[in-house]
């Protein structure tokens, strides 16, 4: 039996930072997948990454892959022995970009190997699997990668909220571009420094807070009619907002600059910033002579759909 599973890359529209402080945020699907295909084998779990490289057999012990076997534990529950499988992983999703990489791959391996054991494969399952995984590779994930890689869409979360999808309008004319800078960043880092400025800031920060509720606010009312102009705009005051806590980066400020002087509908950095990535939404007529702007620069840039699908499976019998 052969089975096909592909899982999408997400991206933080709107509220990094803020979240860590009570806010909310909103997070998409974009169109950059992560592709496996799974096979029944007589014997071994052996797990290929084409991305990196590398095979391991992870049935007795694991090296590489040890967060896909967690998840591959998890699906065949406490009692059941796994099931042997060819995992071919071949990953167009940036690894190190903020784009939940680790999850994607991780939703599709999962239900491509649910898939081959017979189980029936839901997002919501996978989505649990995934997140075994990603506890492996992060410690203590939000969970926000998982579940947007799994149900796809737009997700909005609050912590101790849970997630919740967002109904979206049309959006099919716009494009979500990610403008790597290649700049490396610790997450730990701008998460402390941002918190310190928000304490030291007081009142006014908390003004700003509540300013970055309202955005989300309006972004929900522009995500649900289809208001690619009105998002757009919004990002570009979330963007101000992050910048003036501290946590941009003159790549990103760059980036930023050069995506709004061609054509961009808005732009903003995405995560922890300072350094990172940047996302622009830009008309489809227009993403390719963005892209090359940004691209002449020196920065590498991906494409994606804005509200992708999330998780879907199919098989040969």
């Amino acid at each position: 039996m052969r089975c096909y599973a592909k899982a999408p890359a997400k991206v933080i529209l709107f509220g990094e930072h803020w979240v860590v402080h009570g806010g909310r945020a909103i997070a998409s699907a974009i169109g950059i997948y992560s592709r496996v295909i799974a096979e029944s084998l007589h014997e071994g779990i052996v797990v290929e990454s084409r991305n990196l490289g590398v095979v391991e057999d992870i049935s007795k012990r694991c090296r590489i892959f040890c967060n896909l076997k967690k998840a591959f534990e998890y699906i065949a529950g406490g009692d059941r022995v796994l099931w042997p499988a060819s995992i071919v992983i071949d990953s167009e999703v940036p690894v190190g970009a903020g784009l939940g990489s680790s999850a994607a791959v991780a939703v599709s391996a999962s239900a491509a190997y649910a898939c081959v054991g017979g189980l029936s494969v839901s997002p919501d399952f996978i989505s649990r699997a995934a997140y075994e995984s990603e506890k492996v590779v992060h410690g203590t994930p939000s969970g926000v990668d998982n579940t947007v890689a799994a149900f796809g869409g737009f997700i909005l979360y609050r912590r101790g909220d849970g997630f919740k999808p967002i109904h979206a309008g049309r959006l099919d004319d716009v494009v979500i571009l990610v403008i790597d800078t290649g700049v490396s960043r610790s997450t730990a880092s701008a998460v402390e420094f941002f918190a310190g400025r928000l304490r030291r800031l007081g009142s006014i920060g908390k003004e700003m807070l509540e300013l970055a509720e309202n955005i989300i606010d309006e972004a929900l009312k522009a995500i649900s009619s289809g208001d690619a102009v009105r998002l757009g705009e919004l990002m570009d005051v979330a963007h101000g907002l992050l910048n003036a806590m501290g946590v941009s980066h003159v790549s990103l400020e760059k980036a930023v600059h050069v995506a709004r002087a061609n054509g961009a509908l808005g732009a903003k950095l995405t995560g922890a910033g300072m350094g990172g990535s940047a996302i622009a939404l830009v008309e489809s007529s227009r993403a390719d002579n963005v892209a090359s702007s940004l691209r002449e620069l020196g920065f590498r840039v991906y494409n994606g759909a804005l509200g992708a699908a999330g998780l879907s499976v199919a098989s040969d019998v």
